[in-house]
């Protein structure tokens, strides 16, 4: 329905890094610069825009190839290290881990004086071309910004830019029109002085317009970018045959739709006026364009208000994640009894979650592409299973399946890793150290969802609790904690999110992942994942406010894999707590085979 499981071989054709550099030849350039993202800056992009990809072949959601005359390189991050090399012509590209060597500062140490490294600037954010143009000018070579891009150029089969119909999100799922979110924000600008905000974010205008479309996987916006006014009216660039008069009328007055075309005239035009944008999300093409605004950067102020939940977003997604967590039980029943023959694959059982989540009738796409992961793949953060890396599920094996759908009333995200059994009469038994694992990845899992925290605390401050007590064996996990979550919108959604750079305070309303993992690489892999937002906490009088989690998802932990022993009193009873709560507001809910597994697997530890 929405997932394609063998498409490992689009790019990645040495050929065409050797046509890359012949276009790089002719355009006297030294070296050229390939980002995953797109103008838009998303996780996800259009399969037009797929560059790295075509490139390299690597297909992950994160990444920069660097292309010089002798020299090739991919940088990805932690989440992507195993993957890579699968994915990447060796041969031809170094694979690099780009927290242990950025790619700027590789670029640099690469570069000779008089180097020309070609850029295309729509492409980069103001921030990320700054931090190149700083390292080469330290060695004497030049960033050049590209007026079309080489790669383009050698991308003979390119398909067509998407230009799905736009459709307006309820405002009673929204809680806000968008007239009113337009009326507040313009009060913010005149009250800094602006006359206008550049949103280069699809998400953030989706936000703001309350609109939704289909242009990309699993993200439901329309790739676009916006003025906002500081009258409240807006000048949305997309193509006017996408937004019939209903989602018009939806948004409310005050809207212009401009074709795409004119937005580079729009920006030229705009004379001393001021006009703020996001350098960390907005392409440096932008600011070239704006040669006569009194240019401000910030950041976008969509972002905050659209993290912080409205209570009708909440109440939507707490039950997006009711109708979730049944086809979710029902997919984990099927599988604890279906698996145990050996004979079901990573692809089936990704098939097969996805099947229960669309016979909810709700289900309109995935939130991302399913990572369902047996054995030594489970070890590979982000797994994608394709025909050819496809495993059976074999007895003794953990299988790591991280999952989640986009309904209309909510985003959902959860990560279960569970034992594969063996056959009635027969025995299998877990690998060597993945329940002590297991068992720790769970304590902190606990440990984050259970905390009780002052307002003003950042992500990074509560980072610390979930992995401590991997940390007490020496032990850790090359990802965030947790990300955002969009309402009906992006699967992970800024500002917030808990890791060790996570710097923004944690508030009301915010919707977090709280997913801590252990990796052995070649044996098994373990992540525990819940998505829970912030609330207030109940506080005895007199004391000071605090804040605390409600977890959102409902599916039980596999309790086979937990070592009781390790647990202190309070961590059984949350876990018991838990497992109540996920009995008692499902168990009416799942099919009839489903509701005597989910018993058992709910009962107090």
């Amino acid at each position: 329905m929405f997932q394609n499981f063998d498409d490992d071989d689009f790019g990645g054709n040495p050929q065409t890094l050797k046509q890359l550099r012949a276009q790089l030849t002719a355009r006297k350039l030294d070296g050229f610069i390939v980002p995953r993202e797109d103008e838009f800056q998303g996780e996800y992009v259009p399969e037009a825009n797929e560059r790295l990809k075509y490139l390299t072949g690597f297909g992950g959601s994160a990444g920069t190839a660097i292309v010089l005359a002798k020299k090739a390189a991919v940088f990805v991050d932690g989440r992507y290290i195993l993957q890579a090399p699968q994915q990447v012509d060796k041969r031809v590209f170094d694979i690099l881990n780009l927290m242990q060597n950025p790619p700027s500062q590789w670029l640099a140490a690469q570069a000779k004086p008089g180097f020309d490294i070609g850029i295309d600037p729509k492409l980069h954010s103001e921030a990320a071309v700054q931090a190149y143009r700083d390292r080469l000018a330290a060695k004497g070579a030049r960033l050049v910004f590209v007026e079309d891009n080489p790669l383009d150029a050698i991308w003979q089969d390119r398909p067509a830019l998407p230009q799905t119909l736009v459709r307006a999100h309820p405002d009673k799922l929204a809680g806000v029109p968008s007239l009113d979110k337009r009326k507040v924000l313009a009060q913010q600008m005149k009250a800094a002085g602006l006359d206008r905000l550049l949103i280069a974010q699809p998400e953030n205008i989706a936000w703001l317009l309350n609109c939704r479309a289909s242009d990309v996987p699993h993200t439901p916006f329309a790739l676009s970018f916006g003025i906002l006014n500081k009258n409240a009216s807006f000048d949305w660039f997309i193509d006017s045959a996408r937004v019939s008069q209903a989602v018009r009328q939806h948004i409310g007055r005050g809207l212009r739709l401009l074709a795409p075309e004119k937005l580079a005239k729009t920006l030229n035009a705009i004379k001393a006026e001021s006009l703020a944008y996001d350098p960390s999300h907005t392409p440096a093409w932008f600011g070239a364009q704006l040669v006569h605004a009194n240019i401000h950067r910030q950041p976008d102020p969509c972002a905050l208000p659209k993290a912080n939940k409205t209570e009708a977003e909440i109440k939507a997604t707490t039950e997006a994640h009711i109708m979730d967590g049944t086809a979710l039980c029902n997919f984990l029943a099927w599988l604890d009894k279906n698996s145990r023959a050996g004979k079901l694959s990573e692809i089936d059982a990704a098939k097969k979650a996805e099947a229960y989540r669309a016979a909810t009738g709700k289900l309109l796409d995935l939130s991302f592409d399913t990572i369902a992961g047996a054995g030594p793949h489970g070890a590979i953060v982000h797994y994608r299973v394709t025909e050819k890396t496809n495993r059976l599920l074999k007895s003794g094996d953990l299988f790591l399946i991280d999952s989640g759908g986009q309904y209309q009333k909510g985003t959902t995200d959860v990560t279960r890793t569970v034992f594969i059994d063996a056959p009635k009469g027969k025995k299998a038994t877990p690998p060597k150290g993945a329940i002590e694992a297991f068992t720790r990845v769970l304590r902190g899992h606990i440990a984050l969802a259970a905390v009780r925290f002052p307002q003003g605390t950042n992500g990074m401050q509560l980072d610390t609790l979930a992995r401590a007590p991997l940390w007490d064996v020496g032990q850790d996990f090359d990802h965030g904690t947790g990300h955002g979550v969009g309402s009906y919108l992006s699967v992970h959604e800024g500002p917030q999110r808990i890791s060790k750079g996570g710097l923004v305070a944690l508030q009301d309303g915010m919707i977090v992942s709280n997913e801590p993992g252990y990796y052995a690489a070649g044996k098994f892999g373990i992540r525990i994942e819940n998505l829970q937002y912030v609330r207030p906490a109940k506080t005895a009088k007199g004391r000071r406010a605090m804040l605390e989690f409600e977890t959102l998802t409902l599916a039980p932990i596999d309790r086979r894999l937990i070592d009781k022993t390790m647990l202190s009193p309070a961590e059984v009873t949350w876990l018991n707590a838990y497992h109540a709560r996920v009995e008692k507001t499902l168990s009416s809910k799942v099919d009839k085979a489903t509701r005597s597994w989910l018993k058992a697997n709910c009962k107090p530890l």
